[in-house]
């Protein structure tokens, strides 16, 4: 006799069988889908969690980037206004020399105060533009701009100033490195209550007068030999006067510090 119709007549007969053979199915398919339910919980729980830390870590972009845009904020709020003032006076310099014969009035037909005064102003409002961009330039170093459309924008803005300076495509007067410009601006800065400043004119001029500082020499001899170059050194400062007026349109895209008519380009 086989070993099932033993086992069938032990215990009991068909019918029993059938209950037997039931009981252990339903055993056997709640067992493996009990198995498969353990799996497919544990398969959800791991994809919920992946889930969970791409949300946590997208947040957590959010944040951050949210705190480099304030923390930039907070930056041009406190420096915005100077900075700006810092361009409106190189470029109106600028203008004044190209456009409006400044050189020739109060340089080479003015008495020596005027003559003085021209060189050494001149040279304080390149310098004071160096000294703003440095400051700015230490406060947001460690700021990551990846994402920050408007850093970008300026950063872009201040580096083609950067590049017309110390270019060779014009001619060797007024061509300052990046790296001297960057020492200009730091030769100019001071602190006060806790807060980078760039030092005023009395300042500037009595500094001048102690220290022989090359840099502000240099300065000082390209603006007196415009007297005699004239033209040759315009292409250079016309650009750069151009882009200046490109950071004011910038940054006071309103015209609310300064006027339309007072901003104009050189011809």
């Amino acid at each position: 006799m086989e070993y099932l119709d033993v086992f069938l007549v032990s215990i009991g007969g068909t019918t029993t069988a059938l209950l037997v053979v039931g009981f252990l199915s339903k055993s056997l398919i709640g067992h493996i889908f009990n198995k498969e339910m353990e799996s497919y919980k544990s398969k959800l729980s791991h994809e919920n969690n992946i889930a969970i830390e791409e949300i946590k870590a997208e947040l957590l972009r959010s944040a951050k980037k949210e705190d480099r845009t304030i923390e930039y904020e907070q930056v041009m709020k406190r420096y915005q206004g100077p900075l700006l003032h810092a361009v409106y006076d190189l470029q109106s310099r600028l203008y004044n020399i190209i456009v409006q014969g400044l050189i020739n009035a109060y340089y080479i037909h003015g008495n020596d105060s005027e003559k003085e005064y021209v060189v050494n102003n001149t040279v304080f409002v390149i310098a004071q533009y160096f000294a703003w961009t440095e400051i700015i330039r230490r406060e947001i170093q460690f700021i990551d701009f990846r994402d920050l459309v408007n850093t970008k924008k300026l950063s872009e803005l201040r580096d083609n100033i950067y590049g017309l300076w110390q270019t060779d495509g014009y001619s060797d007067l007024f061509r300052v490195w990046a790296g001297e410009q960057r020492a200009i601006g730091e030769l100019m800065v001071e602190e006060k209550n806790n807060q980078l400043t760039c030092i005023g004119y009395a300042a500037f001029l009595n500094k001048l007068k102690h220290n022989n500082e090359p840099l502000f020499e240099k300065l000082q001899s390209n603006i007196v030999s415009l007297s005699s170059s004239g033209e040759d050194s315009f292409p250079r400062l016309k650009e750069i006067q151009h882009a200046l007026i490109d950071i004011l349109d910038y940054l006071d895209p309103d015209h609310i510090r300064f006027p339309i008519e007072r901003r104009g380009y050189v011809p």
